[in-house]
């Protein structure tokens, strides 16, 4: 069987990601890898084995692109309107709060999304039902 170890995003600005990434999830550097021309960098707290890691490419001047394949990246959380108010307190821009629910009215998911520097998006979930 395969297992997940971490997801790739490409930044512009590797120490505003940085800081991004550590106060929003709490995702700090697990290891590093610095090259002439490039530098891998891999987050992760204590909640997690598998990372997201970051590339800079120090000669890159212009944002990189998304194109219409990348969707998001999902993290979750205790109470998800707490940790909006938490995110908008350090002076991030967190979206509204939304809820997913089955027909019935049964709450399935309650989440918001945030954008990181580089304009990637990422799915705050509550933990409920499937989003553990």
């Amino acid at each position: 069987m395969a297992k997940i170890i971490h997801s790739m995003v490409r930044v512009l600005h590797l120490d505003a990601s940085l800081q991004f990434y550590a106060d929003c999830f709490g995702l700090l550097p697990a290891h590093r890898l610095d090259f002439a021309s490039f530098s891998l960098v891999y987050l992760r707290n204590v909640e997690n084995d598998a990372e997201i890691e970051l590339t800079w490419n120090r000669d890159r001047t212009e944002p990189y692109t998304h194109g219409d394949g990348y969707g998001h990246v999902a993290v979750c959380v205790a109470d998800a309107v707490a940790d909006r108010a938490r995110l908008l307190a350090l002076g991030y821009s967190p979206l509204d709060i939304k809820e997913f629910k089955a027909d019935d009215g049964t709450l399935i998911a309650r989440y918001f999304f945030i954008q990181d520097p580089d304009g990637y998006k990422v799915e705050v979930l509550e933990r409920h039902g499937h989003y553990q």
